[in-house]
């Protein structure tokens, strides 16, 4: 993997470097809309005096390379640590946890605190979304309104659940239809609903339009809904944009 400077040419020379010492079998590159791009790829060194260290040192020398990261195999298993979770917002680093393993410990935080822990829940998803409130507002811009669908989609990707969006004409309300919500992927014995993603709802929309919103869950897959629906409303019942 390596973090190039998107200018014409830099692939190109890029490959060049890799083609005296490797043969790729697949390649991936894409630009990151900073100014840089990055580049995958997954070969075999053409020289068995060749391995990982050398060939991340021989990128390295190139002036379009910012950084470059390479791993070998190991007993025929190659993991590629760059895209195996995400970083986002103030770098902070992921971790990629199974969703019927999140949904069962939520199970069990009811089981335990009974509608103690549907609240502990809510606060979370609340919490969680308010401290990344800026992150946010940065990326919707000053008219969230008109990119609420480009926010589901990166929910959507970070395995939330895919979710649909609509304003009523009134503008007073924004119902959120999701489909495979995580907190659902396993059964309830407690009755538990989706608290988490619902605090996390009030949170991320309190913040994009600046007001103090309330959510209700008004279909959920633990009722035998085929999917969870939310509603957000603004707290004084006014338009929330």
């Amino acid at each position: 993997m390596a973090n190039l400077s998107d200018e014409p040419g830099t692939l190109a020379s890029l490959l060049a470097i890799l083609r005296t010492k490797v043969n790729l079998v697949g390649t991936t590159s894409y630009s990151t809309g900073d100014g840089s791009a990055i580049f995958s790829g997954i070969g075999k060194v053409i020289s068995s005096s060749d391995d990982a260290s050398s060939i991340q040192e021989l990128v390295r020398i190139s002036p379009e390379v910012n950084t470059c990261e390479v791993w070998e195999s190991k007993q025929g298993l190659l993991v590629d640590r760059f895209h195996t979770g995400f970083k986002a917002g103030a770098d902070e680093p992921y971790l990629m946890f199974p969703t019927r393993a999140m949904s069962e410990t939520f199970e069990g935080i009811v089981r335990t605190f009974g509608s103690g822990g549907s609240t502990i829940l809510y606060e979370q998803g609340l919490d969680y979304a308010q401290a990344r409130a800026g992150l946010y507002k940065r990326m919707m811009g000053p008219h969230p309104e008109t990119r609420i669908d480009e926010l589901t989609a990166i929910v959507g990707a970070l395995g939330y659940g895919s979710s649909i969006a609509s304003f009523d004409p009134s503008r007073k309300a924004l119902k959120l239809t999701c489909r495979e919500c995580f907190e659902c992927s396993t059964p309830t014995e407690t009755g538990r609903t989706c608290s988490f993603l619902r605090g996390m709802a009030v949170g991320i929309f309190s913040s994009l339009f600046d007001k103090e919103l309330e959510c209700e869950e008004t279909k959920c897959r633990q009722k035998g809904k085929s999917e969870c629906e939310f509603v957000l409303t603004s707290k004084n019942h006014q338009p929330l944009f």
